[in-house]
């Protein structure tokens, strides 16, 4: 038989896993309107994906950012560099500048073509500029066409909630 899973601990063991990976972004824009400079502040979440503090964000957080600083869950600020960055996935790939020595929390990456409509998932990041958070939902569509937004993807079709700034 199949063994009863308690789903608070399955969220638990989740977040346990995560949570110390998951980055508060802060990125600085500079735009010029009317003669002016002016910066603007734009916050978002982003997740790190090595211990040497390569971190995955979307692209609307960091686009045109001449400065971006990372908080990350001990309460360090790192300053970061953009290494790449696709519009149409909306995915940017950030480096830390970490000292030398300095390893960090990382989130492993999993295959997301094993996913199927149904599959439980959650949503962790710092919305709001908040402290972390977690929802829960499930995979609504695995093949997803967005027409006039991202024309050679297919993306994955979730309820679970995120608010701005989970980005």
């Amino acid at each position: 038989g199949l063994a009863k899973l308690d789903f608070r601990q399955v969220i638990a063991a989740a977040k346990e896993k995560v949570f110390p990976a998951v980055v508060f972004i802060k990125a600085v824009r500079e735009t010029h309107e009317s003669g002016k400079k002016l910066s603007v502040e734009v916050a978002g979440s982003g997740v790190l994906i090595s211990p040497r503090g390569q971190l995955l964000t979307n692209w609307h957080v960091v686009d045109k950012a001449a400065e971006v600083r990372c908080l990350l869950s001990g309460g360090t600020y790192y300053d970061a560099r953009i290494l790449g960055i696709d519009k149409d996935t909306d995915l940017a790939l950030l480096q830390l500048n970490l000292p030398e020595t300095v390893e960090v929390p990382f989130a492993e990456l999993g295959d997301s073509s094993s996913l199927e409509e149904g599959d439980f998932v959650m949503a962790m990041g710092a919305p709001w500029g908040l402290s972390r958070s977690v929802s829960i939902g499930i995979i609504s569509c695995t093949k997803r066409h967005l027409p006039q937004i991202s024309e050679y993807s297919l993306w994955l079709q979730s309820d679970a909630s995120i608010s701005p700034g989970n980005s």
